[in-house]
């Protein structure tokens, strides 16, 4: 597990800030100290289930008579006794618990895993999409600059009777529109650095770093890695060592007793017994028992299936995303370029008349839409293979 773990901190995209978050949070997440502390546990419990139940201690008086209710010369059969029994437990059924309390840990432990995993992918994508707030917002400037440049021009344009009053006014509205843009920003970095800090269990102080995500590799992909379905075959093990241990229920307990009389009148006493339980209603108790465990092992290799099944579709469906993200990024990027092109043509065409305001507000309109968009295809092509990461 500490292996898998390292190759994960490894497989980070760069060495810095973003690993020290990680590395912080990995050691100091209330839910991993949770799994540490559950995995303690099952080894106290792998020790303890190997040992003996406690004996037990006995005392009493027998053959009182009623006149005189304590130990007598008079009645020759009263005695006070003293006495212990201890219940065997057969090793087989001892040594199969701790198997089980194994299984259990290893269970642990994968659970454990799963859990860093998905750690480390919600910083991972929460720290991306902070970043690309700065980048958002350095573009919504840019884009108020030019709002604020064709403002300045269809004012001046104005006075010549080249721009109307509703050119005027929707240039307002467009520079109202990214204002509130530019705060919704502020207000998503605000939150995604507070959900950082709940993420890691401690508030850093983030100086932003680039991110280089390697491309995923769809091809080369073994489900039998994922924590996911390894969780879940660790399931199925300690199901399967849990129905070994219920075979051997009707096996008999062994129980031992002693006890020693003292007689005022006669010579004192002592008793040896040994005793087993006997299986009487096997059918109805063990039987049933195995039965239940049988069950619940086939419910398992069920879910193992199920799980396949949701991690390739889950596969299949980053793919697709991926594959029409990283599309359309070619498409918004080459719509781009050809807007800027036509802007160019339409600024010059406006500057000698040939055009009119409201072509270039809507072309600038266009550009900016696309140019949004094309960091929102960033943002979720860089997403992806942070997702894909935590399946496998």
């Amino acid at each position: 597990m500490f292996f898998v773990l390292f190759l994960c901190l490894l497989s980070l995209s760069r060495a810095g800030e973003l690993e020290k978050l990680i590395s912080y949070a990995l050691e100091n997440s209330p839910r991993i100290k949770q799994y540490e502390k559950l995995l303690q546990s099952f080894e106290y419990r792998e020790r303890y289930v190997k040992s003996l139940p406690n004996p037990s201690v006995f005392a009493g008086l027998s053959n009182l008579p009623v006149n005189r209710p304590y130990p007598n010369s008079k009645e020759p059969m009263s005695a006070f006794s003293i006495g212990f029994s201890q219940v065997y437990t057969l090793p087989v059924k001892r040594e199969l618990d701790a198997k089980v309390a194994r299984e259990q840990k290893m269970q642990t432990q994968a659970g454990m895993l799963v859990v860093q995993k998905e750690l480390i992918r919600d910083i991972k994508l929460r720290y991306l999409e902070w970043l690309y707030t700065f980048k958002k917002e350095s573009l919504l400037r840019a884009i108020k600059e030019s709002v604020d440049t064709l403002e300045s021009s269809a004012r001046e344009n104005y006075r010549y009777g080249k721009a109307t009053l509703s050119d005027m006014l929707s240039l307002k509205g467009e520079k109202i529109r990214v204002q509130k843009l530019l705060i919704e920003v502020k207000q998503d970095r605000e939150r995604l650095k507070n959900e950082i800090d709940a993420l890691v269990g401690a508030s850093f102080e983030l100086k932003g770093q680039e991110i280089n995500v390697q491309e995923p590799n769809f091809e080369g992909i073994d489900l039998q890695k994922s924590p996911y379905l390894r969780e879940k075959y660790a399931k199925l093990r300690e199901l399967e060592a849990q129905l070994e241990r219920k075979r051997v229920e009707p096996l008999p307990d062994i129980e031992l007793m002693v006890e020693y009389m003292a007689r005022p009148s006669m010579s004192d006493m002592f008793s040896v017994r040994i005793g087993f339980s006997l299986p009487v209603w096997k059918s109805r108790k063990e039987d049933l028992m195995v039965l239940e465990k049988k069950e619940e092992i086939q419910a398992s290799r069920e879910e193992i299936k199920n799980m396949e099944l949701e991690l390739k579709r889950a596969i299949s469906n980053l793919r697709v995303d991926y594959e029409s993200k990283r599309e359309l990024l070619k498409l918004t990027q080459e719509l781009i370029n050809q807007k800027k092109e036509e802007l160019k043509a339409l600024e010059l065409a406006y500057r000698y008349s040939r055009a009119d305001f409201r072509d270039l507000i809507r072309l600038y309109r266009e550009l900016w839409e696309l140019e949004l968009n094309r960091l929102d295809l960033e943002l979720r092509l860089k997403s992806i293979p942070i997702e894909l990461e935590a399946l496998l």
